[in-house]
């Protein structure tokens, strides 16, 4: 189920991989699937301290934007965009997923 929301949200337009990490920072599922960059990606953003880190967090770059989300049960979404990407709509869609995961969440 993780793995189907995941590829939701990657389908979106301007979104090019995401990934979800578990509490530990262990890479659980990238989409697409096994893109070393993506789990690059995941492993690099396991290392912002939660303390600063509440919520979502968003990193604008040259060449893209990485959209972080905290979820239930100290997983974390990760999201990599075009730099063109309407950031807005895929808010609203990962406000939507994230929800979703929330709900799996014993």
């Amino acid at each position: 189920m993780e793995q189907r929301l995941l590829g939701e949200i990657v389908a979106q337009r301007g979104v090019t991989g995401g990934a979800l990490l578990d509490g530990d920072g262990f890479v659980l599922f990238t989409e697409p699937p096994h893109d070393d960059s993506v789990e690059n990606l995941g492993k690099a953003i396991a290392l912002l301290d939660p303390q600063f880190s509440t919520g979502r967090v968003t990193l604008n770059g040259e060449n893209g934007t990485i959209l972080v989300q905290e979820l239930l049960g100290q997983k974390v979404l990760v999201l990599r965009c075009e730099v063109s990407s309407n950031l807005g709509r895929i808010r609203q869609v990962l406000d939507v997923v994230t929800a979703k995961f929330n709900a799996l969440q014993p």
